[in-house]
């Protein structure tokens, strides 16, 4: 499925922003890489993660999105799974959820 950012979807997304130290920044993203295509694809509910990386290196941002707040919420409690995240937890981070009021896209 692809990622949809629409005021029209029905879909929860969660922006995760961490701000590593420049020498760690690969590593986190190989931890976050691993923790979502060995735990998190597999959670009911998930729908995609995107990781972006600053262009100055400064944050590393995972953009998810899952099909509602519920199932998000029932992977957040599953301690199973939480307990998996291994190194991503050792950076500095903070999540937030986001609704879309509005999209402008070009003028056809």
């Amino acid at each position: 499925m692809a990622v949809t950012i629409s005021p029209h979807s029905d879909t929860f997304t969660v922006i995760v922003t961490f701000t590593p130290d420049p020498s760690r920044r690969a590593e986190l993203v190989e931890a976050i890489r691993t923790f979502v295509e060995d735990v998190v694809r597999h959670q009911p509910g998930f729908l995609s993660s995107t990781v972006h990386v600053g262009a100055d290196g400064s944050r590393v941002i995972n953009y998810a999105q899952w099909a509602s707040r519920e199932t998000f919420e029932a992977f957040g409690a599953n301690s199973a799974v939480m307990g998996r995240r291994g190194a991503i937890t050792d950076f500095p981070h903070e999540g937030q959820s986001y609704e879309i009021p509005f999209q402008t896209t070009p003028a056809a």
